[in-house]
């Protein structure tokens, strides 16, 4: 889109502070993933940021750090997310953890759309579960996200379920931003 998706205004908001203003009120322990030296919108009180050494190596590097960094501090459950997830709520991420909390044998509850696609950051993980698991896909080679919430112990979630399937909707180009910026006022 040539811009920071971060910083692009939702209702008037940098769309990061507003992800990270949802994700908050339900989870413990926020952590932010970003470029070194990357400017980022003023983020809630107690968030941590950790610095991506492999500047544009896709995102399991930065999840991978972020889980080393809640796994550190005993964080049980967290949910994955990226930037530009405009509409985001707490609620929605209440019900994602909510949902894998209730089932003690999941390592991941991940939302899956009408198409059949899986959408990792939009699911809710263990953490010791699943930073292992990306330790092990960066040690293999592997820099896939998909990978990391793969299999039988990380089930999907129809996005009909979801409060809002808006979640899911792809912020790649400007068409799509203003999708999502209508759909987030008129809630």
């Amino acid at each position: 889109m040539g811009e920071d998706k971060a910083w692009l205004p939702v209702a008037g908001v940098p769309c990061l502070r507003r992800v990270a203003e949802a994700v908050a009120g339900p989870c413990p322990a926020l952590v932010i993933s970003a470029r070194p030296n990357q400017r980022l919108p003023e983020l809630p009180p107690g968030c941590v940021r950790v610095d991506d050494p492999q500047v544009d190596a896709g995102p399991l590097v930065g999840v991978g750090l972020g889980l080393d960094h809640l796994a550190e501090a005993g964080v049980e459950l967290a949910y994955l997310t990226s930037c530009d997830a405009a509409a985001l709520s707490p609620d929605h991420v209440a019900f994602m953890l909510e949902g894998l909390r209730a089932r003690p044998e999941r390592a991941a509850w991940v939302p899956v759309d009408a198409e059949g696609r899986r959408h990792p950051l939009a699911a809710a993980v263990r953490v010791p579960i699943i930073a292992a698991r990306v330790r092990g896909l960066l040690a293999s080679g592997v820099g896939r996200l998909q990978a990391a919430v793969a299999g039988p112990d990380c089930p999907g979630v129809d996005a009909s379920d979801l409060p809002d399937p808006a979640v899911l909707w792809p912020a790649n180009t400007p068409e799509q931003w203003r999708a999502l910026e209508r759909h987030v006022q008129g809630r």
